[in-house]
């Protein structure tokens, strides 16, 4: 009876060292681990002899050196990849960054023609609006002649009062004329300003004057607008007669 029970024994712990063994070496350990639990030695805690022992000591260096050159160059691999994958993001953030950057000159050029046609529509749009204004206020040839620049000033503003405006307007209209610059924006402005500073003066004094003057104040202030957009029809009519003169030839 003792003889079975240190039989069973026997077994229980050769089947427990089995399945102890089968664990530390499992694939799905040996999967988070870069190196053996156990070394190759046998199980037993102690050896028989001295020689054994320092043979034992020997094997334990030999494999923990060997875990250690594995170690290493899995560590080795591992930097490599580490550095290609640094090289590869290197170059995608450059590449990322010159496409970013090509996209945003494409964008501030796409902004800058969109401004300039706006800019070349609004000013089409306003010479169109003067053009039309020019035809409305536009003075015969007994008012203004339109090859000299000469000016047939109404009675009511032939005085010495108004000098310095008459004298003023009829030195930029016969620039404008003699030189050939109706389609100057300078001498335009210049034109408008001095036709409003005229204009400005009547509209204070007609309020001052009799009413019966009212119908002589705004007759001279049709005139004036005349003069202020007689640059457009200038220029208007020097690209027609351009126009027609190039397809003459």
């Amino acid at each position: 009876m003792r003889s079975h029970t240190s039989a069973l024994a026997v077994v229980l712990i050769l089947a427990t060292s089995q399945t102890v063994f089968a664990q530390v070496t499992s694939p799905r350990l040996e999967a988070y681990v870069s190196r053996r639990v156990a070394p190759h030695e046998s199980f037993h805690s102690h050896s028989s002899t001295a020689y054994e022992g320092a043979r034992r000591g020997e094997a334990s260096w030999i494999s923990a050196y060997g875990d250690f050159l594995v170690d290493e160059s899995k560590a080795a691999l591992v930097w490599e990849h580490v550095e290609s994958k640094h090289y590869d993001n290197t170059l995608k953030k450059t590449a990322t960054a010159l496409a970013r950057k090509q996209m945003l000159e494409e964008y501030r050029e796409y902004q800058r023609e969109l401004k300039q046609g706006r800019r070349e529509a609004g000013k089409q749009l306003m010479e169109k609006k003067y053009l039309d204004l020019a035809h409305t206020y536009r003075l015969d040839q007994f008012e203004f002649n339109w090859e000299t620049g000469a000016i047939a000033w109404p009675s009511l503003v032939a005085g010495p009062r108004y000098a310095q405006h008459r004298k003023k307007i009829a030195w930029l209209m016969d620039r404008t004329v003699h030189y050939r610059m109706a389609d100057d924006r300078f001498l335009r402005d210049e034109i408008a300003r001095a036709c409003q500073e005229f204009r400005d003066q009547l509209r204070q004094e007609a309020a001052e004057d009799h009413p019966s003057a009212q119908d002589e104040y705004l007759a001279m202030q049709r005139f004036l607008l005349g003069l202020k957009y007689s640059p457009y029809l200038m220029a208007n009519t020097s690209m027609r007669d351009h126009h027609l003169a190039s397809n003459f030839h």
